[in-house]
């Protein structure tokens, strides 16, 4: 008797080592995952959004605020939902089948509730020219790119300090220029729920910058 119970003992201790074993590596499977799939929609923002920045387009005479860069400031680190808006060429953020990629047309990128009202990743994008009079970039609609974007933070640079280090600003006032710099920050979805979003940050020069 005495060995029988010891031999389920010991076969109770395999089974729960072996339990637990199993336990932690599907959790860690799981987080590995979740995080992959974050990473991999933050890469597609963040890729769409250092095209977009390139692409800027600024008239050589300059000084409009049409062309300017628009930059709204709301928060820090995970928690920012900035907005920021340039005028652009090309398909990037629009898609190249676009009525208008090939003519300068101004973008918006921001964070807003979608159509299930989650928090998201979106963009809009309008033409610049032969709009109706009463056009008000208000009415478009956006596009949703990633639910997994949970935060979006953006500062900008036009100039060099004393020590010849970038001048970073957290907001940018100069609505007739766009800056020679930006860094972008996106902020994920975290493998785990409750724990710190992961950030993504992206430096990226334009060109007509007003350096």
């Amino acid at each position: 008797m005495l060995e029988i119970l010891l031999a389920v003992t010991i076969m109770g201790i395999v089974m729960t080592v072996t339990f637990m074993t199993f336990t932690a590596a599907t959790t860690a499977w799981q987080k590995g995952t979740t995080l992959v799939d974050s990473l991999h929609h933050g890469d597609y923002v963040i890729q769409q959004l250092v095209m977009g920045l390139r692409s800027a387009y600024y008239p050589e005479t300059g000084g409009d605020s049409k062309y300017g860069f628009v930059h709204e400031d709301d928060g820090d680190e995970a928690s920012a939902e900035d907005t920021i808006s340039w005028v652009k060429l090309g398909g990037a953020m629009i898609g190249r089948n676009s009525t208008f990629s090939e003519t300068p047309h101004r973008v918006e990128f921001f964070l807003a509730d979608d159509e299930e009202g989650e928090r998201a990743a979106a963009v809009k994008a309008w033409r610049l020219q032969g709009q109706l009079e009463d056009f008000d970039p208000e009415d478009v609609d956006p596009v949703f790119l990633s639910k997994r974007v949970v935060g979006f933070n953006c500062r900008m640079a036009w100039e060099l300090d004393e020590d010849g280090e970038i001048d970073w600003l957290d907001e940018w006032e100069e609505t007739n220029k766009i800056p020679t710099v930006v860094e972008i920050s996106l902020y994920v979805t975290p493998p785990v729920k409750g724990d710190d979003p992961v950030e993504m940050k992206r430096v990226v020069g334009l060109r007509g910058g007003a350096l």
